[in-house]
């Protein structure tokens, strides 16, 4: 998984994207709050970050805060834990056993400065990102708060799917850079990658599905990124539109020794070999509209 991830997003339930992570009760989604120690993790931040940061725990998540009361409280009521219903709603099923922590910078100076002080990270996006080896996600909430659910995405499929491969977990993730969350149902919309896709498929720069889902972690995030990012989110962004995103995750997770890349499942839920896929994306791909 990559340590950096690009992403903006505006909004809080309707999320608006451009380019450049009060409590909900519902235990049914939540993790086990009991399980977790959340005194030993909040005092340890607090002990290094200054007197401006809320730092709470709320599910599995120890959210540190330089924002207002009022703004943190409401992330957490409207983002996070609406994001964690919805994902265990409609993909999840494996929950964290240990604890996730969440920066939440009100602006682009103190997310670079607590970046560099805590884990002299300075190669940043302006946006955000996820540190796995950390269990840590850093948002320069300034940006829009989408970026929050991208990284949560990824947050949650290293525990419900930890063979994912980098296709599918960016273009899970992605999808979800411009979403709403209503009623415990999340849905991504057309959102800034969109030129990326197109530009390729009308300039002939375009690569089959079988090549993105044949990528490994170098070639995925190499060269062509930016394009592989746009190819992935939009099909799953098609597998949603045809209502077949849900149970190609959960076939591709519960069998996924059968077939590493997910070509075989891709396979099975549209009915279409590989190359008739393509056809049939790409003609999805060209009647999109920003």
């Amino acid at each position: 998984m990559k340590l950096i991830i690009v992403i903006f997003i505006a909004g809080i339930i309707f999320f608006a994207c451009g380019i450049g992570e009060s409590k909900i009760e519902n235990s049914s989604i939540s993790s086990d709050s009991s399980s977790f120690d959340y005194d030993s993790t909040v005092n340890e931040l607090k002990n290094v970050l200054s007197e401006d940061f809320i730092v709470k725990g709320h599910s599995c998540f120890v959210i540190a805060s330089n924002l207002s009361e009022k703004k943190t409280d409401d992330l957490i009521a409207n983002t996070i834990e609406s994001a964690e219903k919805c994902f265990y709603n409609n993909f999840f099923e494996i929950k964290p056993d240990e604890l996730v922590t969440i920066f939440l910078f009100n602006d682009d100076e103190s997310y670079r400065y607590w970046a560099k002080k805590l884990f002299d990270d300075d190669d940043l996006s302006r946006f955000g990102y996820y540190k796995p080896s950390k269990k840590t996600m850093l948002m320069n909430i300034n940006t829009g708060s989408g970026t929050l659910v991208h990284e949560m995405t990824h947050a949650f499929v290293r525990y419900d799917f930890p063979d994912i491969p980098s296709w599918f977990n960016e273009g899970l993730g992605s999808l979800y850079e411009r979403c709403s969350l209503s009623n415990g149902e999340i849905l991504g919309y057309v959102n800034w990658r969109l030129p990326d896709l197109q530009d390729a498929i009308y300039e002939g720069s375009y690569t089959s599905i079988k090549s993105l889902t044949e990528t490994d972690y170098d070639e995925f995030y190499g060269d062509r990124s930016g394009f592989n990012y746009a190819q992935a989110r939009y099909l799953c962004y098609y597998l949603q539109e045809k209502k077949l995103l849900k149970p190609f995750y959960k076939m591709f997770r519960e069998r996924y020794s059968e077939d590493n890349t997910g070509g075989k499942f891709l396979e099975e839920v549209t009915g279409k070999t590989l190359s008739e896929l393509d056809k049939t994306f790409i003609e999805f791909a060209k009647k999109l509209r920003q």
